[in-house]
């Protein structure tokens, strides 16, 4: 299969999506917003929700990208870890709270799509385990729980947080004292 073909139609399939919501998206109409017959999707998908979960895989790797390119120029471990999660949530929090569409679309990974949501989590731990670790290397304090533990424990309360706070502003609070608890110790 033509991997560029596949990632074109994943990424037209992601706009589609988060323009229409999950529910009202049918195969035919990712098919012709590809440019592409329905039996030729078919071809690198069995079904909606196969498109669906190797979407949201596909925009978890952009925003992984997006975030390894940013952090060079982030200076401090808490500077890195902020902006990690001002990529991962906060910029599009407004706008999924905002949107029916793209509420639908987050509603939806947690049915249809959850492995690839757990991937992408997994891959944003990774890296707020490389800056946990970077930073308790430059100030040789360790914390009573690893790297790993307290990635894993930041993106577990962020999951939480999305479905409390009322918008970016608060959200983006909830994490920074999070950040300042976490990093004291």
């Amino acid at each position: 299969m033509d991997d560029k073909k596949k990632l074109h139609i994943l990424s037209v399939a992601l706009d589609v999506f988060f323009k229409y919501g999950y529910k009202r998206v049918s195969m035919n109409e990712i098919a012709e917003a590809a440019g592409i017959s329905r039996a030729s999707l078919y071809l690198y998908f069995k079904n909606k929700e196969e498109v669906f979960n190797a979407s949201i895989l596909l925009y978890g790797d952009n925003l992984i990208e997006e975030i390894l390119e940013g952090l060079p120029s982030k200076q401090t471990p808490e500077e890195k870890m902020l902006y990690a999660f001002e990529v991962w949530s906060i910029n599009n929090f407004d706008q999924s709270l905002n949107s029916p569409e793209v509420k639908e679309v987050t509603d939806s990974s947690f049915s249809f799509a959850q492995e690839a949501l757990d991937a992408s989590y997994s891959k944003l731990e990774v890296i707020l385990t490389s800056i946990l670790e970077s930073r308790s290397k430059s100030n040789g304090s360790p914390s009573s729980l690893s790297s790993e533990k307290l990635a894993h424990l930041l993106t577990s309360a962020l999951r939480g947080f999305k479905l409390v706070a009322r918008d970016s502003s608060e959200l983006r609070q909830m994490i920074e004292d999070l950040l300042r608890v976490i990093l004291i110790s």
